[in-house]
């Protein structure tokens, strides 16, 4: 009984798994998959008709910044560079800056809504996902990120709201599921998350982190042997060696309580 309830305790879920369940929103991080700005339905009628682009605008030293000539996709582009360098607030501030000219520009808005929630700053990411889903109601992406923010706020029915919606545009999205799972499982609606765990399983049987959480909650619903099942599974899958070591830890835990309620029953 009482290695049950230490594993109860120890069995918190993956909620914040920050590069996988975070979706990056329009772009992923290759530069390379960024669209171009020709196959994108929101840009400036004054950058492409013509040929023409937008005169260069003067910097504060007097001289013109290149980057004055850059389009919304290059910008991004700049951006994720400096992401990638590990050099996040600049790469935040070459969106923002990018925004003083293409001002409201829903790619800038949705890709420093995502730095901004890898960052942690949650009130101006959620201030942009608010615009930017203005301007594209149905960007399951920026769903998905809001609802996220809403969480860290805890804001739970809000953030259902966005993940059903996503669900609703994408049947298969995993990062919606996933996310919804996590909300279920904080909420204590522990059925209404295994469904969503396991939804995210079939989807996708090779990623690692919804095994962890089914598992976590298959225990607390009484099923150990399933919950010592997944957890093995999420050793064998994942390479992030923080949480290979707490799952393993879960698992030493789990199997001493279920060998000690053999022994019990057998006594």
């Amino acid at each position: 009984m009482c290695a049950r309830l230490k594993s109860r305790a120890f069995g918190a879920i993956i909620g914040s798994i920050l590069l996988p369940m975070i979706v990056s929103c329009d772009v992923s991080s290759d530069p390379a998959s960024i669209p171009a700005d020709s196959d994108r339905q929101d840009v400036s009628e004054s950058d492409t008709r013509f040929g023409l682009a937008r005169p260069p605008v003067p910097s504060a030293h007097g001289a013109y910044d290149p980057h004055n000539q850059l389009s919304p996709s290059q910008h991004v582009k700049v951006a994720l560079q400096h992401k990638s360098e590990g050099r996040l607030p600049m790469a935040i501030d070459t969106l923002t800056n990018a925004l003083d000219r293409y001002d409201n520009d829903q790619l800038l808005l949705s890709v420093r809504s995502s730095l901004y929630l890898e960052a942690k700053q949650y009130s101006p990411a959620l201030q942009d996902m608010n615009v930017a889903l203005q301007k594209a109601p149905s960007n399951s992406s920026l769903l998905i990120n809001r609802a996220k923010v809403y969480s860290q706020f805890g804001r739970l029915d809000d953030a259902l709201t966005d993940l059903n919606k996503a669900i609703t545009i994408d049947e298969n999205l995993v990062a919606a599921y996933f996310n919804r799972g996590t909300i279920h499982h904080q909420k204590g609606d522990y059925k209404l998350a295994l469904y969503d765990f396991t939804r995210c399983i079939n989807i996708d049987p090779h990623m690692a982190g919804p095994y962890f959480n089914r598992a976590a909650t298959l225990d607390l619903l009484g099923d150990n042997g399933a919950a010592i099942a997944d957890i093995q599974n999420f050793i064998e899958l994942t390479d992030n060696e923080v949480w290979k070591q707490k799952a393993e830890e879960l698992l030493s835990l789990w199997q001493h309580a279920s060998e000690s309620e053999s022994n019990s029953t057998d006594g």
